[in-house]
């Protein structure tokens, strides 16, 4: 069986040229990237360093490595740049007219890795696929060295625990940890939480309020 030229580790039962965990790494990735493109904001700015947070001052200017590398991440060559080149190459592989193009940057990005995503079954069995993933994780980890350096982005968050009830009252308890843009499931008790509940989440963690039923 042959193993996954991206990852060097999972098989590919099916063939192709991404395994299955793979995929979904990229899509996460995909997904991410116009919210990182925006988030890169902030440091452009001069004598801008993180964001005010928690009553500390920001330093008084950002060293000039961080901010040109900001600017290439930003700019037409960078996140947009590679977006827009590997959603033209699989136009081109697929006999596909070359995908319209948007007026702004931020649009640009949005549409380009959301139509990534939406080729991402194609794209596994086609032979540049190791190729593409490795060029989206690589932009998603420079974004995250600027914005949350250290922090590694194939990492879920930790987003409490499950507040679900059963018919007897008792709470589920078990730990969830999510990516920013993915719904999660228990474990145990199977209930979901969507992105949009996580604030309810946490406002009814144990000790806090009442658990919702399931």
């Amino acid at each position: 069986m042959t193993t996954c030229p991206h990852c060097t580790t999972n098989d590919l039962p099916h063939g192709g040229f991404l395994c299955d965990p793979c995929v979904r790494a990229t899509s996460r990735h995909l997904l991410q990237l116009p919210t990182l493109w925006s988030a890169l904001e902030i440091w452009l700015a001069p004598g801008r360093g993180a964001p005010f947070i928690s009553g500390r001052t920001p330093r008084a200017e950002a060293p000039l490595p961080l901010r040109e590398e900001v600017l290439d991440l930003r700019a037409e060559g960078g996140i947009v740049g590679v977006l827009e080149d590997w959603r033209a190459a699989v136009h081109d592989a697929r006999g596909m007219a070359p995908p319209p193009r948007a007026v702004s940057l931020e649009h640009r990005v949005a549409i380009a890795a959301r139509a990534l995503d939406g080729h991402l079954d194609w794209i596994a069995r086609w032979y540049a696929a190791p190729d593409l993933a490795t060029d989206i994780r690589t932009l998603v980890g420079r974004a995250y060295a600027v914005i949350q350096p250290g922090r590694d982005p194939d990492e879920p968050q930790y987003l409490g625990r499950c507040i679900a009830t059963d018919t007897t009252g008792a709470v589920c308890g078990r730990p969830l940890h999510a990516y920013p843009d993915r719904a999660v499931q228990c474990d145990w008790c199977l209930c979901v939480y969507t992105p949009d509940t996580w604030l309810a989440l946490r406002h009814y963690q144990p000790g806090r309020g009442q658990g919702m039923a399931a």
